[in-house]
């Protein structure tokens, strides 16, 4: 049987206090304010929404939990579960303002349509009047049709100057990353190119892989965790350090 937002809570509590971990060192590991985690270890806010769901897949899987199982018990928000006449009275409530809304739209088409007429009566005795209708002199200053195509064949016979192509193969900034757990569980949050691509806790042994132009990693055992870019060795991620982010290829340029 599912565990329901409150159990879910209580759940994340326990685990936390048998690591002998606080509420700051989880925060710091995770990345997630102390607030979030406390809100989430009471059962979550009343509204749940998409970030609240990552942020206690993030925290189960933090503390060595199951995070699917903690995920669906954060699926509905407390009000969805209001009474259905509450939801009637709602529904009408609606149906009364878009009516009032609909009604004002039309109110103010009338003035709108009234001087649209008039602008069109006015046009038209404007243009009844005789001198609208007189030609106008051209002016002897207007460029003669000759000179003008003259100069545009001029532009014409400009020929480019040769494009030489380049022999050299194109550059790419991005960066591929491999990250292996070695003797301790370790957990990371991999986020390429703005978009979280990996987060959850590696084993010892198992690899977690990346590939982005710019590249953040949150580490929650850095010292415990081997690092490879573009496939180069480059050993511990942390030789003192637990709790590390760490930033691969070339930072977006802010516009």
């Amino acid at each position: 049987m599912a565990m329901d937002r409150k159990a879910a809570g209580a759940a994340l509590r326990d685990r936390r206090i048998s690591l002998s971990l606080s509420l700051s060192e989880v925060a710091r590991a995770t990345m997630l304010r102390a607030s979030v985690l406390e809100s989430l270890e009471s059962g979550g806010p009343a509204e749940v929404n998409g970030f609240t769901r990552s942020y206690a897949r993030r925290y189960a899987e933090f503390l060595g939990l199951d995070g699917d199982e903690i995920v669906a018990s954060f699926r509905d928000s407390v009000a969805a579960k209001e009474p259905e006449q509450d939801r009637d009275v709602n529904l009408q409530q609606a149906r009364g303002r878009m009516e009032a809304r609909a009604f004002s739209r039309k109110r103010s088409v009338v003035p709108v349509v009234a001087l649209a007429v008039v602008t069109l009566v006015g046009a038209i005795l404007l243009l009844s009047r005789p001198w609208a209708t007189e030609p106008s002199t051209p002016s002897n200053d207007a460029t003669s049709p000759s000179s003008t195509a003259g100069d545009q064949s001029d532009t014409v016979s400009e020929t480019p100057p040769d494009v030489v192509p380049s022999d050299k193969p194109a550059v790419t900034d991005s960066v591929t990353l491999k990250f292996v757990a070695t003797t301790r569980r370790a957990w990371l949050e991999i986020v390429s190119d703005g978009r979280v691509v990996f987060s959850g806790t590696l084993s010892p042994g198992d690899a977690a892989t990346a590939a982005g132009k710019y590249v953040v990693v949150n580490f929650g055992n850095a010292m415990y965790t081997h690092v490879w870019v573009n496939g180069d060795d480059r050993g511990m991620v942390s030789v003192d350090q637990t709790v590390v982010s760490a930033e691969y290829g070339t930072r977006p340029e802010t516009p």
